[in-house]
C-alpha cells in the first residue's frame, strides 16, 4: 500500500497529495502571475490535465503553448520525483494520483 502525503510531503496512511503543490500552483514552486496564465490557458481550453499529472497544449495551442507547457511540466516533474524520493515510491505513480485527485475535483480541465 502506498503512503499519503499532505501537501508538505510529510506521511500519513494511503495516498493523498497535495494537488496545488504537485500540479505547480503553490506559491513556493510558481508566481502568482504565472499561476494565473496556466489557470486561464486551462480555462480558454488552450491547456489540458492529462492523466499522468501533466499539462498538454490542446490542439491548434501546441506553438503558442509550448513555453507554458514545458515550463509548467518541468517544474511538476521536480516536485513529483522529490516527493517520491522521499516516500520511496515512483514518480510516475505520484503524478498519476495527483491527476486521480485533481480530476475527481475539476474533470473539466482534463483532455478529451
Amino acid at each position: 500500500m502506498m503512503k499519503q502525503l499532505c501537501p508538505l510531503g510529510m506521511k500519513r496512511t494511503g495516498l493523498s497529495l497535495g494537488i496545488g503543490v504537485l500540479l505547480g500552483l503553490s506559491p513556493s514552486t510558481l508566481s502568482s502571475a504565472y499561476a494565473v496564465d496556466l489557470a486561464g490557458a486551462l480555462n480558454a481550453g488552450k491547456v489540458c490535465e492529462m492523466l499522468n499529472g501533466y499539462i498538454q497544449a490542446t490542439p491548434g495551442n501546441e506553438k503558442e503553448m509550448s513555453g507554458l507547457v514545458s515550463d509548467v511540466n518541468n517544474k511538476r516533474a521536480r516536485v513529483y520525483t522529490d516527493i517520491a524520493a522521499k516516500e520511496n515510491i515512483d514518480p510516475a505513480n505520484v503524478g498519476a494520483e495527483s491527476a486521480r485527485q485533481e480530476k475527481a475535483a475539476h474533470p473539466e480541465k482534463f483532455c478529451p
